[in-house]
Formats: C-alpha cells, sequence, structure tokens
C-alpha cells in the first residue's frame, strides 16, 4: 500500500533510492498524488511485461504528504 511506504519515507533519511520494483510504482503513486518529490525512471516493456528501467530517487516528503502521513498512521 503507498500510505506504508509514506510512512516509512517520512521516517527516512532523504534523498533515497528505492529499487523494488512494487516499491518504485508506490512512488509512481505518491508522486501522482504530490504526496513526495521523486525521480521515477520510465517504464521499459519486455516479453510482454512493464518494468521501470531504474531505481526511483526520492528527495522529499512534502507538507501534504507528512499530513496525509500522520492522519493514516
Amino acid at each position: 500500500m503507498p500510505m506504508t511506504l509514506l510512512g516509512r519515507l517520512c521516517c527516512a533519511q532523504l534523498p533515497l533510492k528505492i529499487d523494488d520494483q512494487s516499491d518504485i510504482q508506490k512512488c509512481d503513486v505518491l508522486r501522482a498524488a504530490q504526496l513526495i518529490e521523486a525521480d521515477v525512471p520510465p517504464m521499459l516493456h519486455e516479453r510482454g511485461r512493464s518494468v521501470y528501467s531504474g531505481p526511483a530517487t526520492v528527495m522529499r516528503v512534502t507538507a501534504k504528504g507528512q499530513s496525509a502521513a500522520k492522519q493514516h498512521g
């Protein structure tokens, strides 16, 4: 769940590199919701599946993200 990742990011030392494909997807969702600022790599489409082309880098959790994490946790 993206909100669980958001809670972890609030406590992490940033910037933070994210390598796990499912966590990169969650970062993409959180970034789209303007809860974090992150560089998310483009998707590659290989052999019928889609994967991110590299790690994501989370630079910061926004004020909106901090507030959402407090409400969730």
